[in-house]
């Protein structure tokens, strides 16, 4: 099995097109049901979009175009988790953003990720020990162009393309629930730790 640290040379982090064209012709059934044959190759196939590291150093996360995100442990490169969203043919699936809680425990990956059935866009949450995915933060008018979680875990921010601007998620009561946004900020984002540090330092 290759490590992450074999494909570092070849990163790229690349802006994603958005999909207002592809909206008229996207389908609102929901997630295909018939099976997808994927090959698993220990590695990223395509460009990896984001990556994000805990509070210990321990952990990484990487999200790519080949629709998965992958969790690495950074002290001997080997792969640890691969998270799977749901996908279609296209776009459908593609990873643009990936961010894991300080403690290590939560991973979040969005990107065009839902808007063929939904015609909106969804963040991806899954728990690292097991895998599995835990929730979904759905209705999203644009794709995910970043994720960032707060110093402290309790905050998810978001930034979405298409001028959507950003939102922002309190855990409480057992689940993710919405605590702000601000949908005059026009720009796509590169830096949402930057931007939110503001916040983070408000609310931690």
């Amino acid at each position: 099995m290759k490590s992450f640290f074999s494909l570092y040379p070849a990163l790229l982090i690349l802006f994603p097109f958005l999909p207002a064209a592809a909206a008229a012709n996207a389908a609102a059934a929901g997630p295909p049901t018939a099976p997808m044959l994927r090959l698993e190759t220990g590695m990223h196939t395509a460009v990896i979009r984001r990556m994000d590291i805990d509070r210990a150093g321990r952990l990484l996360v990487t999200g790519s175009d080949d629709k998965t995100a992958r969790l690495w442990d950074l002290q001997t490169g080997g792969l640890l988790r691969v998270f799977r969203l749901p996908i279609d043919a296209g776009n459908e699936g593609k990873v643009f953003a990936a961010a894991i809680s300080p403690d290590g425990a939560v991973v979040a990956a969005g990107g065009w990720t839902g808007w063929d059935w939904d015609k909106k866009a969804s963040i991806y949450l899954f728990d690292t020990s097991s895998g599995q995915m835990t929730g979904r933060l759905s209705g999203l008018g644009n794709v995910v162009l970043d994720l960032a979680f707060s110093p402290d875990g309790r905050y998810l921010a978001a930034a979405l393309g298409g001028g959507e601007g950003i939102r922002l998620w309190q855990k409480k009561d057992g689940g993710w629930h919405p605590a702000g946004e601000d949908r005059d900020y026009g720009g796509g984002s590169l830096g949402l730790t930057a931007i939110m540090r503001p916040l983070w330092a408000a609310t931690t």
